[in-house]
């Protein structure tokens, strides 16, 4: 009441011609000081490109957008900014302030929601959401990944129990002799398969698909895929064409997320914007691992162990059939892919002589951290977003932006460092030099509190599968492969440089040596 009769004081001391006066200099301060502020905000962003109005950087859009995210990295440094489509991006091009948002401020990155995966996941699982039904979900995934996952190296079977033929009759604490007594059926199968070739040319891509497929089935489902061939090789497919086309920095990717109603319940709409067979092929593969998921939940001799049963029974009730559905698709899809990309980038490191393994030397995780290094299967991460208003690298973040990793870049710059360092002519001689500093540890797929539930387990199945082959062939190139810097990507996944290679049998080598 007093505010009010002072209003009315102050409006009956103005002259009726001044009130107009009062009321627009009210008007031009706010807008004034609006403007002042969002220059000051302006000033404090990452250094970056100026791009349409509500657009943006269009140059980032589309397929060639991460050619040009490198190239900005180059001009602006290793902290960028622009806006897509009225949102303001963030990417980290270095370690440190990578390191930074993830770890030094853990609470500061969630997982941000991008319209097509929102789409497709249509609000289930833990790949592209934040909040915590998706930390609930991740702690329960999680969980159930270390019961299934294999052991690290060869011989573990031979220290371990019988393993019943019968997988329905495992115990519930040796869920993980399911998943180890297949990943050794599978490496046997595969060595007995290249040894057939006699050298000759494999596609192995898709001979990793199946061996990856098989094995991650065994994990979810508890036992064997049942599958053909041909189903399998059409939802491997689907999967790996899906990833290679549905990147982040693209139109459908980054429009508002209240589209997606319209593009839910719309095939005309889906169709404009392009994404009408990335649902087409995903609608495909789930359904056929929802099937999968109903058969499991209405055995009742199921075994307890695998990774839908722990889902099911470690959630205590709390985790819906849609989350389980989806947390099935993420498994196989996701999992079945980046591993199998990181094999044939393994094949690609030893054939081309990046990554060299001892004779007699299995292939262990130090190996894989130079395969990382060169391959950057998932070269910008997983999308994430800022929480809250922050400081990354001195630069201001702001509540709400979309937030990158360009794991890629890292990945070269450690590559051009150890290179240097090789080169170095003071390397051998002791003479101080500055000192480089170089990560632990290759960054894989992400970093942080969201990275990737299923690191490990692809790690022990790579370095189980790979040992085995570099035990058994010397592997070599079909023909001359481009320098993998220049390898592009418009998806999610970045491509091998080459899928066929040669595998010629060490026994071979050994009698032609001797003769």
């Amino acid at each position: 009441m007093e505010v009010y009769n002072w209003a009315r004081e102050l409006l009956e001391d103005v002259p009726g011609g001044n009130l107009k006066w009062l009321i627009l200099a009210t008007g031009v301060g706010y807008l004034a000081y609006r403007i002042l502020w969002w220059g000051y905000v302006q000033i404090q962003l990452p250094p970056g490109p100026i791009g349409w109005p509500w657009l943006g950087y269009t140059r980032c859009l589309g397929s060639d957008a991460f050619k040009e995210v490198q190239l900005l990295h180059r001009k602006y440094g290793p902290v960028v900014s622009f806006r897509l489509c009225g949102k303001l991006v963030i990417v980290l091009n270095d370690e440190d302030s990578i390191k930074e948002a993830a770890l030094r401020q853990r609470a500061l990155i969630g997982r941000h929601t991008m319209l097509t995966n929102h789409l497709l996941a249509k609000g289930f699982g833990i790949s592209n959401y934040d909040g915590e039904n998706a930390t609930f979900l991740r702690r329960i995934f999680i969980r159930g990944l270390h019961l299934v996952m294999p052991g690290r190296t060869c011989d573990r079977l031979g220290r371990s129990p019988p393993v019943s033929d019968d997988p329905l009759n495992a115990s519930t604490d040796r869920a993980d002799l399911l998943t180890e007594k297949k990943l050794a059926a599978e490496c046997s199968k595969l060595v007995d398969f290249l040894h057939r070739q006699n050298g000759e040319p494999v596609e192995i891509n898709s001979v990793f698909r199946h061996l990856v497929w098989n094995v991650v089935w065994v994990a979810g489902f508890g036992t064997d895929c049942p599958l053909d061939d041909n189903t399998i090789t059409e939802l491997i497919h689907c999967v790996a064409e899906n990833n290679s086309v549905n990147g982040p920095f693209q139109f459908k990717q980054m429009l508002p997320n209240i589209w997606y109603y319209v593009l839910l319940h719309s095939r005309l709409a889906r169709r404009m914007l392009g994404v009408d067979e990335i649902w087409n092929r995903y609608e495909r593969v789930t359904s056929i691992l929802s099937h999968a998921v109903q058969t499991v939940i209405a055995n009742p001799n199921r075994s307890k162990g695998c990774l839908i049963s722990q889902l099911l029974d470690g959630g205590g009730g709390n985790v819906s059939l849609q989350d389980v559905n989806r947390l099935a698709f993420e498994l196989m899809a996701a999992g079945v892919d980046t591993t199998t990309l990181t094999l044939v980038w393994s094949c690609y490191a030893i054939a081309s002589g990046k990554l060299e393994v001892s004779d007699g030397d299995a292939f262990g995780e130090s190996h894989l951290e130079v395969v990382h290094r060169l391959a950057s299967v998932v070269p910008m991460a997983l999308p994430h977003y800022a929480r809250f208003d922050s400081r990354i690298h001195g630069y201001y973040v702001p509540k709400g932006s979309a937030v990158f990793f360009n794991v890629f870049a890292v990945h070269q710059a450690q590559l051009q460092a150890l290179a240097a360092k090789r080169g170095c002519p003071h390397a051998q001689n002791g003479i101080s030099r500055p000192k480089t500093l170089l990560c632990e540890s290759a960054i894989p797929f992400s970093l942080g509190p969201r990275a990737c539930p299923g690191f490990m387990f692809a790690t022990r199945v790579i370095t189980r599968v790979m040992s085995h082959i570099v035990e058994q062939f010397r592997i070599e190139e079909c023909s001359d492969a481009s320098d993998t810097a220049n390898c592009q990507t418009g998806g999610l996944t970045r491509p091998p440089v080459a899928q066929c290679y040669r595998f010629i049998a060490r026994k071979d080598i050994n009698l032609r040596a001797q003769q």
